[in-house]
This record gives structure tokens, C-alpha cells and sequence, in this order.
């Protein structure tokens, strides 16, 4: 029998495995900040059109039922609350974790009256984890909103 000094191999060996794997590592690095950006965006903007909806949501509803409906805002706990003057009971929604809002409303309230108007024109403000602000603005009287990012 002849021998070759070659053996039957199978498989990878230990530096090709170790170069692949740096070569993931640099990729991965690379797309993760990146995608965490993309989402980080992605809430923000879900947020806002969550935000709009519901006010949106509160004139008709104050119109429907003729009733006071308030759009509440809590800095300290960096929520929402939507109140009826005819029930007991209210919704709550977090701002996603990582960004902040505030505004320039009467005790961050939004009240819509019975004719579903709002009684004080305003603007809320989002502030993205990067720094990047979105604002919300309502107008007087219709209640119409606005989403524009601010500089």
C-alpha cells in the first residue's frame, strides 16, 4: 500500500472557521447599530400616528357623545390617559422606552368640548433617543393634527 501522507479529511479547519467567524463578527457589527436605529425610528413613528388616531378618535367621540373627552399627559410617568366625562373608565399609553415627551398645552391636557373642538390650539413634542424631535400639533377649533419633525 502506498501512503501519500494524506489523510481522509472532512470538515473545516480550526482557522477557517475562526477567520469566518471574525468576518460575521464585523458584519454583524456593522448592520446592528443600524437596525437598532431603524427600530428605534419605527416606534417613534408608530407612536405618533397612535397619537394623532387618538386624537383624532377623542373630537369625534366628544361629538358623538356630547360629551368632555381628555387627552391627559403625565411627564413624570411618560404616559397618556384618554378620560370620558360620561364613564369612569380611561385607556393609558406608555411612550415607547427611551423617549420623552412633552408640551405646551394647560397641564399637558388636551379637552375636547362637546362639539368635538379642542378649546387651546398646542403642540406636543417627541424626542427620540438620538435627539431627533417630532412634533404634533393641533389646531384650534377643528381639532385637525400635524406631524412634522423639528430641526
Amino acid at each position: 500500500m502506498i501512503n501519500t501522507g494524506r489523510r481522509n479529511e472532512q470538515g473545516f479547519s480550526l482557522i477557517e472557521v475562526t477567520i469566518v467567524f471574525a468576518i460575521w463578527a464585523v458584519l454583524l457589527s456593522l448592520a446592528v447599530p443600524s437596525f437598532l436605529q431603524m427600530v428605534q425610528r419605527l416606534q417613534g413613528q408608530c407612536f405618533m400616528e397612535k397619537l394623532s388616531v387618538d386624537i383624532i378618535y377623542a373630537a369625534n367621540e366628544a361629538l358623538s357623545q356630547r360629551g368632555k373627552v381628555k387627552i391627559e399627559f403625565s411627564i413624570d410617568y411618560n404616559q397618556y390617559v384618554v378620560r370620558r366625562s360620561w364613564q369612569m373608565g380611561r385607556r393609558i399609553v406608555n411612550v415607547p422606552r427611551g423617549f420623552t415627551i412633552y408640551s405646551n398645552f394647560n397641564n399637558g391636557t388636551i379637552v375636547f368640548n362637546e362639539l368635538g373642538h379642542v378649546g387651546q390650539a398646542g403642540s406636543f413634542y417627541l424626542v427620540y433617543p438620538d435627539g431627533m424631535k417630532k412634533r404634533l400639533t393641533v389646531y384650534m377649533a377643528s381639532g385637525r393634527v400635524a406631524v412634522s419633525t423639528v430641526k
